[in-house]
């Protein structure tokens, strides 16, 4: 009978052993979903924070849209004159060289300076 009693106090106290256990490991993951929670809403905080600094930006983007454009035509007309410049200019030498090989052609010709 002793030996008995002895056998099911170990058992009763491998049972506790387990139970402490089990107990141990519910507390290890209660922890563990805790932390899991908290991160899960901090992130969701930043994430509304994000969304919040797009949804500022992209309103002041489409605030300077009507300036971009105007920018943009303003661009385009820079381009526009400075090609304008270009070919007038050497339209410009063009005349100035025909000018001057009139002029020396009209000397070579007759032998005196032009009028």
């Amino acid at each position: 009978m002793d030996v008995q009693i002895v056998r099911l106090e170990e058992r009763l106290k491998s049972i506790e052993a387990m139970l402490a256990a089990i107990a141990e490991e519910q507390k290890s993951a209660a922890e563990g979903r805790r932390r899991g929670y908290e991160a899960q809403e901090r992130a969701e905080r930043e994430m509304i924070g994000i969304n919040f600094r797009l949804g500022a930006v992209e309103k002041n983007v489409e605030a300077i849209r009507p300036t971009t454009v105007e920018l943009e035509r303003v661009r385009d007309r820079v381009v526009f004159a400075g090609s304008l410049g270009r070919v007038l200019w050497g339209f410009g030498k063009a005349l100035i060289s025909a000018a001057a090989g009139a002029a020396a052609a009209y000397y070579t010709l007759t032998g005196k300076p032009p009028p």
